[in-house]
């Protein structure tokens, strides 16, 4: 199944975090052949600030250092109808790019 856009939203404590990982999924994403025709957006921002940004992505994954704040996100994100998931701690640990890509991808295939 081939997809057209995948704008993933990373949140995190302050944003700042999970900007290695944004960047190291941006590069996967560019030299994907899977997804050279696909519209990819990938950013990270603090969870305090998923309202301002929910509405311009596709799927919202949360950095495992915020795990407990799992439930209050997952009730913003259903408001907006947007699938959410805390990412694997593993994979977020050694800076796991590709499986937390294809994570967001299977995420919002599952919608």
């Amino acid at each position: 199944m081939e997809i057209n856009q995948l704008h993933v939203l990373l949140v995190c404590n302050l944003g700042a975090s999970t900007g290695v990982m944004v960047t190291k999924m941006k590069e996967i994403a560019q030299n994907s052949e899977k997804l050279k025709n696909t519209d990819v957006k990938i950013e990270a921002h603090p969870a305090g600030e998923l309202r301002e940004h929910i509405e311009d992505f596709d799927v919202i994954l949360v950095g495992p250092q915020i795990k407990h704040q799992l439930k209050h996100l997952s009730e913003i994100a259903a408001e907006y109808n947007k699938p959410i998931q805390v990412i694997d701690t593993k994979d977020y640990g050694t800076v796991n790019g590709a499986n937390i890509l294809k994570d967001a991808i299977i995420l919002k295939m599952n919608k």
